[in-house]
């Protein structure tokens, strides 16, 4: 079989620093994909905790899930009537 000159050549593996710099960009890519993942999960928890515990009652939710929901939703409570005596609180020249 013989070869013509203008017959590209397939190289068959990459140069060193190339194949270091595609390892490195594979590390990169995959904590860059578990980082997403994780925050991804973080968001998805945080909406399921903002749904009402008689919603969660009545999808079938675990019991912890149904009471950190109603400790969420407590927590947020007192925040507002924190917030709320905090304003009525205020010096009368205000």
């Amino acid at each position: 079989m013989t070869t013509h000159q203008f017959q590209p050549r397939l190289s068959l593996s990459r140069p060193g620093p190339l194949r270091v710099v595609d390892r490195l960009l594979a590390v990169a890519r995959a904590g860059w994909d578990g980082w997403t993942a994780r925050r991804r999960r973080a968001h998805q928890f945080d909406a399921v905790m903002d749904l009402s515990p008689s919603t969660l009652k009545d999808i079938g939710a675990p019991d912890w899930l149904v009471s950190a929901s109603e400790s969420r939703r407590e927590v947020d409570a007192h925040r507002l009537d924190e917030m709320r005596l905090g304003g009525r609180e205020l010096p009368s020249r205000w």
